[in-house]
């Protein structure tokens, strides 16, 4: 998606939010967007996942440049 010039972002959990920043820096990629979802993730309930996606979807959409206010 970098190389397209498309606006891309990458959504991990905490634990693997460093990995992801190394990785894209290796690949020439250190401004890749990174998102970090907390962790983890699968030992929360449905509705406590939910509630995690409802509050992160605004930081999301900003980080790929939404304007929010406008949503």
């Amino acid at each position: 998606m970098a190389q397209r010039g498309t606006t891309a972002v990458v959504v991990v959990t905490e634990e693997f939010e460093a990995l992801a920043r190394t990785m894209a820096a290796n690949a020439g990629r250190s401004g890749l967007r990174v998102h970090a979802l907390p962790y983890p993730l699968e030992t929360r309930t449905e509705s406590e996942v939910r509630a995690i996606a409802i509050g992160h979807w605004p930081y999301l959409l900003a980080a790929l440049g939404v304007d929010v206010a406008d949503e």
